[in-house]
């Protein structure tokens, strides 16, 4: 009905509904005039009823009633019917939200969800869930434990929904029972926020493990315990995986090379975290080994004591309170004998032989309690964290005959607090608050005995002992408010915020003469600075929403004002910046197995306070460092194009990607190498790099035989410039990477697995000679697993595995390893029994050879001897 007096007021009412006749409620009615101007906004009731009044001029009106699901309908309005509307909405032809795609009961893809059946891959030597993960068609674990799908990194794993463990979920792959889970599901566009479906986008990808009923109602005690000739290990674990509860709690001790600092380390990646907490790295160390690629267990000599208590409560379905404590105790013996050559343009080489032999302790604590509400009204999120670790770092290095000791004790305290909230205010819009809050601080120290670089610090005349000491202090805060608003296909997000971050180092250098008197050693190795960062932030994005994928554009503007001064060296600086970021991104899935992605970002980064400090700092026993530059600033420009496919009819997954970044800067480390000694200084610089790779990987499971084969592989090339020995030079690195991963069942007994990789490293650098320096380095990897269950009871595991170098200045080098393994689980006993034998080729030195920009090292590294050790697992 309409009603429009001579003095313009106009009153209408009707109803909305489907087809059939059923009410269609908070369908949009606007009414418009004959340009199309909204002159009234308003919704349906929960009857479809709709009534509005509006004062206007014009005689020719309509109404326009939308709704999501429902095509459009525009109805002219009558001047003198007294006749409410009835408007009826036809249905569009929306796409399925659920997709179901069976592959021989093994696979299902549904919607983003791929989902693993357990059983179809579970192997009979299986013990936890992490045994099985690696061997699943298109995904991919490191030796870190870091699980990748399709070559994207996992974000966290959830325990039938449940996110138990955050980033830390090595712990729950290297727990959790295989027996325990029935499906492996990847979750692609993880967005767990429900308050936030439909007003944000996502690139990340989990895994959930979807429990067995029969998980569901018992609780799990499992453990072992082992020894063998010097070798121990034991384990406890309490697994209750209940509906109102889940508990997670570890204890583990070992000496066999097994690293649980990895096992409990932060290894979840996120790629829309927007604001993450402030993590600091030591300043200082001994300068000892380099990492070696080869497993833990041939080299590591530790001892190694690790606890965790992880508790999930959920009183209600939308609520959920959970504490996380852990505690490792560690320590470890590194010894390694290396010869490190730089090649310099238009300088002779320098090289220098050297012997380290160290050993580290650490005691670390981390307590994070967290409350959270997740509905899909309403979501909040508080979490607090206290991490407590404590390093003893100490031990004796030998260069070029000339014998030291080393000290280096650090202690690191950080608490932080992370809240969130989300709350709609209607069915298109929703508010969003973030906060974070973090102290944080480090102490170090580092002594030398005796005195080490005579000619820097004292005279050219000899000395007792040199002291490093450090300090550094911490205040960050970041404030922000989001506003969310959807507009049919287009999803407006807007924020404002701001961040505050106050730094503090200060360190001192000092020397004991040989008469036991201490003293600085001089006002250029003192630090007192301070820096100010002040962020006045917002940001805009603009999504439009496609069939299968999204194009959106994004601006961060923010205005910034970093104040930093030195006390001891008398200077204040004061720098504003106004920055845009801009973003844009397009990301499309055709048909139902091809994705495409295509994504340009600028973004600015400022150098934090350890790139600022004027003082000279002894990094490491001959390495010192400092600063001769304005506030560091990186301008980034990145360019990333991807394509994706995936058949799981086939089991058939690949995936290609190209990326290219520009980076340029106002500052270049120049270093100064010398035997011995290395002088870094940050001078003002304008620099810039250029990087560009391809990666691609591809895997194929073949159910008719059995067959599993994955490749990856990557090409990439990196320019620019280096200042060694006052010289700036250009260089140009390529590095290339093959590798590829086939098992097969021979028969229904016996799979055979074998892993080759290849990788190239190339590094060019120009000079004023004839011939340009080349550094080219060459690795080989390859491994093979045979596998045979004689029975039900028995089966036995042969592992072969060798690495190779080869470097044109260098002879050829190869290592070789062999490992075995019985397993024998005696009949109606809830135990099994493992023999295991770990390097049975008794090698005693492992070399490598690695490779950098300008830099040759060859490394010699003890290996553990030969073990055996008998382990016996039980569950309780």
């Amino acid at each position: 009905m309409s009603k429009l007096s001579a003095q313009g007021q106009l009153s209408v009412k009707g109803r909305v509904t489907d087809s059939i006749g059923g009410p269609i409620a908070n369908a949009a009615v606007t009414i418009i005039d004959e340009a199309g101007t909204g002159l009234f906004f308003g919704k349906t009731d929960e009857k479809g009823a709709f009534k509005c009044h509006l004062v206007t001029d014009s005689y020719k009106l309509s109404i326009k009633v939308t709704c999501l699901g429902f095509h459009q309908q525009t109805v002219p309005l009558g001047q003198l019917s007294d006749q409410p509307y009835t408007i009826v909405l036809k249905q569009t032809m929306a796409q399925l939200k659920e997709i179901i795609v069976k592959s021989d009961n093994s696979i299902k893809l549904s919607s983003d969800t791929l989902k693993y059946k357990v059983k179809a891959f579970r192997d009979q030597q299986d013990r936890v869930i992490a045994d099985l993960i690696n061997r699943l068609p298109g995904i991919q674990v490191d030796e870190r434990g870091a699980i990748s799908y399709n070559g994207k990194p996992i974000k966290t794993i959830y325990i039938d929904g449940d996110n138990l463990l955050d980033e830390k979920y090595g712990i729950a792959t290297k727990t959790m029972p295989v027996g325990a889970v029935d499906q492996v599901e990847v979750i692609e566009r993880d967005q767990p926020v429900k308050a936030l479906n439909g007003f944000v986008t996502t690139n990340d990808i989990s895994l959930n493990l979807k429990l067995s009923d029969s998980a569901k109602t018992v609780i799990f005690n499992t453990g072992h315990v082992g020894s063998g000739n010097k070798a121990y290990t034991a384990e406890l674990n309490n697994i209750i995986l209940k509906k109102g509860i889940k508990s997670m709690n570890t204890v583990k001790a070992n000496n066999v090379g097994l690293d649980l600092l990895n096992e409990n380390a932060d290894i979840g990646v996120s790629f829309d975290n927007e604001v993450g907490l402030k993590t600091v790295q030591p300043y200082l160390s001994l300068e000892s080994t380099s990492h070696p690629t080869v497993d833990d267990k041939y080299y590591l000599k530790n001892n190694d004591l690790a606890g965790g208590i992880n508790t999930l409560f959920k009183p209600g379905a939308d609520w959920g309170l959970r504490l996380n404590i852990y505690s490792l105790k560690l320590k470890r013996k590194y010894r390694e004998s290396s010869l490190v050559n730089y090649f310099l343009p238009n300088t002779d080489t320098i090289g220098y032989e050297e012997i380290q032999n160290n050993i580290y302790r650490s005691e670390q604590w981390q307590f994070k309690g967290q409350v959270e509400k997740n509905s899909r009204s309403v979501y909040i999120r508080s979490t607090t964290r206290l991490d407590l670790p404590k390093w003893d770092r100490s031990g004796t290095t030998i260069q070029n005959d000339s014998a030291l000791s080393q000290h280096q004790p650090s202690r690191y305290i950080s608490l932080s607090n992370e809240t969130s909230a989300v709350k709609g205010i209607g069915s298109n819009q929703v508010i969003q608050y973030n906060g974070l809050v973090q102290y944080y601080q480090m102490r170090e120290s580092l002594n030398i005995h005796p005195g080490v670089q005579e000619a820097v610090v004292n005279n050219s005349l000899p000395y007792q002992m040199l002291e490093q000491q450090m300090l550094t202090k911490t205040v960050f805060i970041d404030q922000s408010f989001w506003l969310r608003s959807k507009l049919g296909r287009l999803v407006v997000s807007t924020s404002l915020g701001t961040s505050f971050e106050h730094n503090n180092l200060s360190s001192n250098l000092y020397k004991t003469s040989d008469d036991q008197r201490t003293t600085e050693v001089g006002n250029d190795f003192r630090n007192n600075t301070d820096l100010d960062h002040t962020n006045l932030h917002s940001k805009t994005s603009l999504m439009y929403v496609l069939p299968g994928g999204w194009i959106m554009a994004e601006a961060d503007p923010s205005f910034h004002v970093v104040r930093y001064t030195s006390m001891e060296k008398g200077f204040v600086h004061e720098n504003l910046y106004f920055l845009l970021n801009p973003l844009l991104e397009y990301r499309k899935k055709f048909a139902l197995y091809n994705e495409f992605n295509l994504r340009y970002a600028q973004r600015t980064e400022f150098g934090q306070i350890q790139e600022i400090y004027p003082g000279t700092i002894l990094v490491n026993y001959r390495q010192f460092s400092a600063n001769n530059t304005p506030l560091p600033k990186n301008d980034v420009y990145s360019l990333m194009a991807r394509y994706t496919y995936r058949k799981p009819i086939q089991v058939f997954f690949c995936n290609l990607s190209i990326n290219y970044d520009h980076t340029s800067t106002n500052f270049i480390n120049s270093y100064v190498v010398e035997r011995g000694l290395t002088k870094t200084t940050a001078i003002d610089y304008r620099n810039r790099m250029n990087r560009f790779s391809i990666n691609g990987n591809i895997s194929k499971y073949l159910f008719f035989a059995g067959v599993n084969l994955a490749a990856n592989g990557g090409w990439g090339l990196r320019n620019g410039y280096g200042f060694y020995n006052d010289e700036v030079r250009p260089f140009i690195t390529y590095d290339a990477n093959l590798a590829f991963t086939a098992s097969k069942k021979l028969v229904k007994e016996v799979t055979l697995s074998m892993t080759g990789e290849i990788s190239e490293f190339n590094n060019i650098q120009q000079t004023t000679q004839s011939e340009n320096i080349r550094n080219e380095t060459v690795a080989y990897r390859f491994k093979s697993e045979w596998r045979h269950s004689i029975s039900d009871h028995l089966s036995y595991l042969i592992n072969y595995h060798v690495n190779a170098y080869r470097q044109k200045l260098q002879k050829p080098v190869s290592n070789h390893f062999l490992d075995a393994e019985v397993r024998y689980r005696p009949s109606k006993c809830k135990c099994s029994f493992e023999l295991q034998c770990v390097n049975l080729l008794n090698q005693h030195l492992y070399r490598q050879t690695n490779a950098y920009s300008n830099q040759l090292s060859v490394a010699e590294i003890p290996l553990r001897g030969r073990t055996f050790l008998l382990t016996c697992h039980f569950n309780l």
